[in-house]
């Protein structure tokens, strides 16, 4: 790997949480190999942050516009396949999941596709709080038509929100690991198949939300970041994608419906979620199951429980196209 591109920022420590003052529940997988931690990246002390380029300060100007950013779910063109957490009073504090992650083609920059796990506290379009993470491929943030690891806040009160590192809000604790840099293999259609283990958790010492990658801790959002996220009272496991007006969706997941087959369908397994007792639990009864717009084009299909493998589990995705806007 060459380090031309990328800045190795000095953190004094002592102002920063270096660990989360709990233990998340580490999983077992050969699988889990879509992005590599790199062994020696950084000097000690420091952490890799990608330059930042006036494209990117273009980027995230646009990103956090209102009316146009990413973050909008309720735009012309946005479409969701997904298992979502109850919205009915229910606190919750941590969210996790593995997902199968590929590469599917986008026709211009402004179109997206992505899966991720979020956590969202929301009484009105207007004063939503959220933190989500996993895949995407998005020309216009990335720069090109690869899937990407990503996290991703947002505070609309005030009008913020960002991708990765590029403005601040992200404190990266794990000098192994860049964000910015794309997934090394993606899965195969009825082939191989590569995954990403998400966790998003609250430290309930700190109000600071973790970042897992892969069993590995990569940082936080503080608390102090959000107007209102002392908790979570949305959530879910989701498949997106977005396309201008006039322009056939972009596919979603593994570019096919649900057909009961992980080799073919784009996944989730191991999905959990905790409230305040901290205890992972399985979705139930807290969640429902929706796919939003036209259900022509994606579909999710949820059957909870299947094995210790598998564990809690959702298929999504479909191909797209003429969708309703």
């Amino acid at each position: 790997m060459t380090y031309s591109n990328y800045v190795f920022f000095l953190y004094k420590l002592d102002y920063f949480q270096l660990k989360p003052s709990f233990e998340v529940t580490r999983t077992k997988s050969t699988r889990l190999s879509s992005i590599g931690i790199e062994e020696d990246l950084c000097p000690n002390g420091t952490i890799p942050i990608r330059r930042t380029t006036k494209d990117d300060l273009i980027r995230a100007k646009m990103l956090s516009d209102p009316n146009v950013g990413i973050l909008n779910k309720d735009i012309r063109g946005r479409h969701y396949a997904g298992l979502n957490l109850n919205n009915d009073g229910t606190r919750y504090y941590a969210i996790s999941g593995i997902i199968s992650v590929y590469n599917l083609p986008v026709q211009n920059a402004d179109q997206i596709t992505s899966a991720y796990i979020y956590l969202s506290n929301q009484e009105s379009v207007h004063d939503k709080n959220i933190i989500m993470a996993g895949w995407e491929v998005h020309p216009r943030v990335f720069g090109d038509g690869e899937t990407y690891f990503f996290i991703r806040w947002a505070d609309k009160t005030k009008n913020k929100g960002c991708t990765n590192l590029i403005c601040p809000g992200f404190v990266q604790v794990e000098p192994r690991f860049h964000l910015g840099k794309p997934v090394d293999q993606t899965s195969i259609y009825n082939g191989k198949q590569f995954e990403l283990k998400v966790d998003i958790s609250q430290d309930s010492k700190t109000n600071n939300w973790w970042v897992m990658l892969n069993n590995i801790n990569l940082g936080y959002y503080p608390g102090i970041l959000f107007s209102k996220l002392d908790f979570a009272n949305l959530g879910g496991w989701t498949g997106m994608t977005s396309t201008p007006a006039g322009i056939p969706s972009p596919p979603m997941g593994s570019g096919h419906f649900p057909d009961n087959n992980l080799y073919r369908t784009c996944y989730f397994r191991q999905m959990s979620f905790q409230l305040s007792n901290r205890k992972n639990l399985g979705p139930g009864q807290d969640t429902y199951a929706d796919t939003f717009r036209d259900s022509n084009c994606f579909g999710v299909e949820y059957d909870g429980w299947n094995d210790d493998i598998q564990g809690y589990s959702m298929l999504f995705g479909g191909p797209g196209g003429n969708c309703g806007q």
